[in-house]
């Protein structure tokens, strides 16, 4: 629930550029694409298969790109996650506050919904580790999160 309410405010906070993947560029309410929903299931996905105890929360939506196909719509997503103070283990996560070591991750993740029944699948997750910082040195906005992920020598988690 509290990754729901993360991705709404992040989302809703931060009118985007929204470019689809055939150079076509609208500016539009992410509100009103799914793209929200599509988020929400790229992150509940992202925190169910790492080895994590903690949950991750989206911090900032750095880009969200789509593409129309036939059946569905792909969503790429650029984020950036922080590690929350709740377990996974836990089930009710209305109130979840950013531990205080920040644990910056830049994310990109695929999803494919379905346009006949919704279905939802994740069909890549990527991430990187941008930092670890206490909460009284937060870290700047870091323009070369993105090409960390071409990057061959930084690992992926």
């Amino acid at each position: 629930m509290l990754t729901t309410l993360v991705v709404a405010l992040n989302l809703s906070l931060s009118p985007m550029l929204v470019h689809t993947l055939q150079n076509d560029t609208e500016k539009f309410s992410v509100q009103e694409i799914g793209a929200p929903e599509a988020l929400q299931y790229a992150v509940s996905k992202y925190n169910e298969n790492s080895d994590d105890l903690y949950r991750d929360v989206v911090v900032q939506v750095k880009d969200i790109k789509f593409q129309h196909k036939a059946a569905g719509t792909k969503y790429l997503f650029h984020v950036i996650l922080d590690q929350s103070i709740c377990k996974k283990s836990q089930s009710f996560f209305a109130s979840c506050p950013l531990s205080d070591l920040l644990q910056r991750k830049y994310c990109h993740f695929e999803v494919y919904v379905e346009q006949l029944d919704n279905h939802k699948s994740l069909t890549s997750s990527k991430c990187n580790r941008i930092g670890l910082f206490h909460t009284a040195a937060q870290p700047q906005e870091d323009d070369d999160a993105e090409s960390m992920l071409e990057d061959p020598d930084v690992g992926l988690l």
